[in-house]
């Protein structure tokens, strides 16, 4: 039986080519490289994973250090000497590990360590992920953009260069009037493309209201994304019960317990699946099920990880049934995937076939754009 041997973790500086903003801040620019924690897990027998996660605490609490630490101090003692296709045992010992306060404990660090090692169960077993995720209803994935929040032209404008993409998640800044202008200048620019509007809890209840009755003619916007802050649950309720349009929830819910408790307070018609937040490809996984026995809907998304954390949620959401087209920014956004094997045709990605996520990391990028951070 193979065991695992090692856990490398390379924290990274991958580059982007163009600016992003969002309703809580700066992501980045072309001179303010992401923050990247790669994971690679190794067994005995020569058989490697990799994972990766996005650290951005802008978004959520963890950051580099925090992420890279995690995982090396506190779950690859308890990785190593395992069989990596004890998944349940695995699961249940980091789970123990590093304890959730209410909602999920550190989950970025630990969905890096969770698409490695379904990496490395894929590669072992000879399967695909979304075998392992019990198998794709499609065969290719659409991608939707997100587009910074910027003047109305320039949005615009960004929205007609990424032409032939049908779906738009338009960040929004919290200003009733101004946002109005810019969701009414990317459909004036792409008239036949969803939108999807996202305030990254930029709103108040009664703004994020103002906004809707202003847009409510703009027949092609689909929804709207935590309008309020993330605490904020009867806020969503405010907004969802007199919204005429579906409200969807992010970062007001991290997992499966989250969304039970999102059902019962009935303040989201829609759940932003994310694997980062969900502590890994498993958790988000068991929020589709509570979402499902609901009739909640699914949106896919990302935090613009580069290649392996991108293919990850490609994996995943193949084996879904999305209301719109996955939003995974990183071919938008990113100056490299940092993998080579992602086919993406007009802004369609096909999904792998190879065993585990079916793409081969750039190591020597990963290697040689590392960060220095302090393993105390």
């Amino acid at each position: 039986m193979p065991k695992i041997t090692h856990v490398d973790v390379y924290p990274t500086a991958v580059g982007m080519k163009d600016v992003f903003n969002i309703g809580t801040g700066f992501v980045g620019d072309t001179g303010a490289a992401g923050d990247h924690v790669f994971v690679k897990i190794t067994t005995d027998d020569g058989y490697v994973g990799w994972g990766e996660q996005r650290a951005l605490p802008s978004w959520s609490y963890e950051t580099t250090e925090s992420i890279t630490t995690t995982i090396q101090h506190h779950i690859a003692p308890l990785l190593l000497g395992q069989n990596p296709l004890n998944h349940n045992a695995i699961h249940y010992a980091i789970y123990n590990a590093v304890k959730p306060a209410v909602s999920n404990g550190h989950p970025f660090a630990k969905a890096a360590v969770d698409i490695a090692l379904h990496d490395l169960r894929g590669r072992i077993l000879d399967v695909p992920l979304h075998t392992i995720l019990g198998g794709k209803r499609h065969d290719t994935l659409p991608l939707a953009y997100a587009l910074s929040i910027d003047t109305p032209e320039i949005m615009g404008l960004k929205a007609k260069a990424l032409a032939p993409c049908s779906c738009f998640k338009v960040k929004v800044s919290g200003n009733p009037a101004a946002d109005e202008e810019r969701l009414r200048a990317v459909h004036e620019a792409m008239p036949d493309a969803q939108l999807w509007i996202d305030a990254n809890q930029s709103y108040t209840p009664s703004n994020a209201l103002e906004l809707l009755k202003r847009t409510e003619n703009i027949r092609k916007i689909y929804c709207m994304e935590q309008p309020v802050a993330s605490q904020d649950w009867f806020g969503m309720k405010r907004v969802r019960e007199d919204a005429q349009i579906p409200i969807a929830i992010d970062e007001g819910c991290f997992t499966y317990f989250d969304l039970a408790k999102v059902v019962r307070l009935e303040c989201a018609d829609a759940v932003v699946l994310k694997v980062c937040k969900s502590g890994g490809l498993a958790g988000c996984l068991k929020s589709t099920h509570v979402a499902e026995a609901n009739s909640i809907e699914l949106l896919g998304s990302g935090l613009t990880e580069a290649g392996i954390g991108f293919i990850a949620s490609v994996h995943l959401f193949a084996t879904l049934d999305l209301v719109l087209p996955a939003e995974l920014n990183a071919p938008a956004f990113l100056e490299t995937m940092a993998v080579s094997g992602v086919e993406i045709h007009d802004h369609v990605v096909t999904v792998p076939d190879g065993p585990g996520l079916g793409v081969v990391p750039d190591e020597d990028y990963i290697k040689a754009n590392r960060l220095k951070v302090s393993a105390s």
